[in-house]
């Protein structure tokens, strides 16, 4: 590239990170050539700005440039012309336009509490230096914690365009009493006319925390009512004007007749517009009546995709796994899953369907049915058998791509690939990147695909972390059409090196999604990490004197040795179960719901989980949800006798003598010998006498 090249690129801002979007200067722009006709200002605005970039920022609302250059620009604007109001209007102009993009994606209606809450998304929308995050929630306010780049000095424009959006919210609420409060700020100063309450402001502080609240919310929000409520505004810009003395004494003739003609002329026009209108309005209210038909069954068919694809991944045996799962719609043709082969070897699995949408979604939960059928020894062996089942169910109209791995208690992973992307090892001692080998083709297209499957190995040490991922990841794309690859993957991999798997995960995604900032996504995306801990000798230890003190029934040190087991694992199946236990043995009830609700919710379907959460909810006296953590223990094991002993309590308890009985003779005719029960059988005949 030439040195002018790269001049050019450099104020199109292709070698800086765009860091806010060029809306903001387009408004002020405008309305700073508005503000006097002198010509001289395009001048001024030439010798700051290449003309390329001037015009992309006045015609691209998609453009990002950096925040030098914002201001560079603004710096120069302000010496003639104020700009606090201009950014003030222009938060609430953004906020009222674009407000549509962070509501629910169906037709929820949501609170003002509720929206104010999603605020950080729309302004990652404007600004890519600021980190926003709600701090604290009360009654009728929400505090706002602002954290800027350490590359960018904090402005007193942003504060203000940040309240305008708040201010912008309050309007589209219709809320009552709204007050936006700057608390804290690095600045020195700032002009208290767009803050309420200025006096009580912190100036030159390390934090910068806006609060608003507000007395009275008269309205919900939702996609559906949001064009009918939200209020009417324009920016106004005022233009003055001087009289041209060269044209004094110059008239203009008007002819009354061209008047009454253009008029019965725009009489018809209107009045045939009136009739087209109402065959809109027709139009419009059946589509709408389709459209919400058709987010029903989309809604219906994503609860259901959601209840085959778990989400999240419980730890084993030291793997730690994080997922990071983005549908491109409702519904996906990604998919992921684990398999308990037995108690030694864990298997998992991520596939990718080609297309999108519910005929992707479908193929998905096929192929849940298909894998969760094959416990085979080979994975290649597996993807073979569930191509030949694809070919005769799909008729070869989708196929997909698949990663198969096999876990044994030596952490050794047997693996084949089907057409999917790569994995990426990462080693903990050495941080060397290893792309894993394999390839095969595509499942549910090809007889033959079975001779083209291998099984591979490779073995994670502690600290070693795996990455498998949907071509969705590397094809994603920024504003300019280039895609974020692999390379930048190994990059924030390795960026990532020292982080826990979830937050290794986590630091990927955000990289991912800034770097596709301003784009849509084209396609579904999966992130897996498998990650095996480097605390694995600890974990054991504590492990190991918590069942010791358990069977010894000295459940208080037990309970002490799992949490720090927990510390280290959260999602391992045994530990919390046990720790539901530990909790129930020494009656603190609340504690034990709180591990057991975490360990079912992993999806483990336990009778025996299920039951002790259901005695938990009885002692606590919530005979409801007792009543229904029991029949979930009935329906895992027929004939649970201490689960429908239980039940018969709950049913007395809840003054349900009748179904208590019913209950009480299903126990008898399992085990007429059942003690508690006959004591129960006859306390209810003495009751009902």
């Amino acid at each position: 590239m030439s040195e002018t090249q790269k001049t050019d690129s450099l104020s199109l801002g292709l070698y800086v990170t765009p860091d806010v979007t060029a809306r903001r200067l387009n408004k002020v722009i405008r309305i700073y050539l508005d503000y006097n006709e002198d010509p001289s200002k395009e001048t001024v605005l030439q010798g700051l700005i290449d003309p390329m970039t001037l015009s992309r920022i006045l015609k691209d609302s998609n453009f990002w440039v950096s925040y030098s250059l914002e201001q560079k620009i603004l710096n120069k604007i302000e010496e003639t012309f104020p700009l606090g109001e201009a950014f003030f209007n222009m938060g609430k102009d953004f906020f009222l336009s674009d407000s549509f993009e962070i509501l629910p994606s169906d037709d929820v209606q949501v609170e003002f509490e509720e929206l104010i809450s999603r605020l950080p998304l729309l302004i990652d929308h404007y600004l890519r230096y600021v980190n926003v995050k709600a701090i604290h929630y009360s009654t009728n306010s929400i505090k706002f914690e602002f954290n800027f780049d350490k590359k960018v000095n904090e402005h007193s424009y942003d504060l203000i365009f940040l309240s305008g959006i708040l201010h912008g919210a309050a309007i589209l609420f219709q809320v009552s009493e709204c007050k936006t409060t700057l608390i804290e700020t690095n600045l020195s100063a700032i002009n208290s006319h767009f803050f309420a309450e200025s006096k009580i402001t912190k100036f030159n502080s390390k934090k910068t925390i806006i609060e608003i609240s507000w007395a009275e919310c008269k309205i919900k929000v939702g996609k559906t009512n949001i064009n009918k409520i939200s209020p009417a505004f324009e920016s106004k810009t005022f233009v003055i004007s001087s009289i041209n003395e060269a044209d004094k004494g110059q008239y203009s003739y008007i002819d009354l007749n061209d008047i009454f003609s253009k008029s019965k002329e725009l009489y018809i026009e209107n009045r045939d517009l009136e009739a087209a209108v109402e065959v809109l309005k027709s139009l419009r209210n059946e589509l709408m009546i389709k459209q919400k038909s058709i987010t029903k069954d989309l809604k219906i068919a994503r609860n259901i995709q959601r209840g085959i694809i778990p989400q999240r991944i419980p730890d084993w045996k030291g793997l730690q796994f994080a997922v990071s799962f983005m549908p491109m719609q409702e519904v996906s043709g990604d998919y992921y899953d684990y398999f308990n082969f037995g108690s030694n070897r864990l298997g998992v699995l991520v596939s990718d369907v080609s297309g999108h949408g519910v005929p992707a979604a479908f193929i998905t939960a096929i192929s849940k049915l298909l894998f969760t059928n094959y416990k085979l020894d080979s994975p290649s062996e597996i993807l073979g058998n569930a191509n030949s089942e694809l070919l005769d169910l799909v008729k070869q109209q989708g196929y997909l791509t698949c990663f198969y791995g096999i876990f044994d208690s030596d952490y050794e992973m047997t693996y084949s690939i089907a057409g999917h992307p790569r994995p990426i090892l990462m080693k903990s001692k050495t941080k060397e990147i290893i792309i894993l080998d394999g390839e095969g083709t595509f499942l549910g297209m090809f007889d033959d695909a079975r001779e083209h499957f291998r099984d591979y190995k490779i073995k994670l040490e502690p600290g070693d972390k795996l990455f498998v991922f949907t071509d969705g990841l590397i094809e994603g794309q920024n504003d300019d059409g280039e895609q974020f690859q692999q390379e930048n993957l190994i990059k924030y991999i390795l960026e990532s090196a020292d982080m826990d798997v979830k937050s290794s995960v986590d630091f990927i995604m955000k990289s991912f999604n800034h770097y596709c900032r301003g784009t849509d996504q084209g396609d579904d995306i999966t992130l897996l990490g498998i990650g095996l801990s480097l605390n694995m000798e600890a974990f054991d230890k504590h492990q190991l004197e918590a069942e010791k003190n358990f069977n010894n029934e000295n459940y208080e040190v037990a309970a002490e040795h799992l949490m720090k087991a927990n510390s280290i694992l959260p999602n391992d199946l045994g530990i919390l179960l046990l720790l539901g236990k530990c909790y129930a043995k020494i009656r603190n009830y609340t504690e034990a719901i709180k591990y057991l609700d975490e360990y079912n919710s992993l999806k483990t379907y336990n009778a025996d989980s299920h039951l002790i959460l259901g005695y938990c909810f009885y002692k606590l006296e919530n005979y409801g949800r007792a009543e229904l953590e029991l029949q979930k223990s009935i329906s895992l094991r027929s004939g649970n006798l201490p689960a429908l002993y239980n039940l018969a309590k709950t049913f007395t308890k809840e003054n349900y003598p009748d179904k208590a009985v019913d209950v009480i003779q299903k126990i008898l005719n399992l085990d007429p010998t059942y003690i508690p029960a006959i004591k129960l059988k006859r306390f209810l005949a003495k009751k009902m006498s």
